[in-house]
């Protein structure tokens, strides 16, 4: 029930969550936001974009990327 008010809160029909790729690609797009949140991170706590936060960066892009596509197909 807690995860159905969840979904209910974020606004998107029952429907979207029905389909694997959807669930799938919301989930990718999650992982790639908290990669690029991460790599603002790094860049903050060695003040300033060395190669790690640019490689976590460039990551979270592409995962979030995927996400985006995988929701789209």
């Amino acid at each position: 029930m807690d995860i159905a008010l969840w979904f209910a809160a974020v606004g998107a029909p029952g429907s979207f969550w029905e389909s694997p790729s959807n669930v799938s690609g919301a989930v990718m797009l999650g992982f790639g936001v908290a990669a690029i949140a991460l790599s603002f991170g790094l860049a903050k706590v060695f003040k300033r974009f060395n190669g790690v936060a640019w490689m976590v960066l460039g990551a979270g892009l592409a995962i979030s990327a995927y996400g985006i596509w995988r929701m789209g197909s």
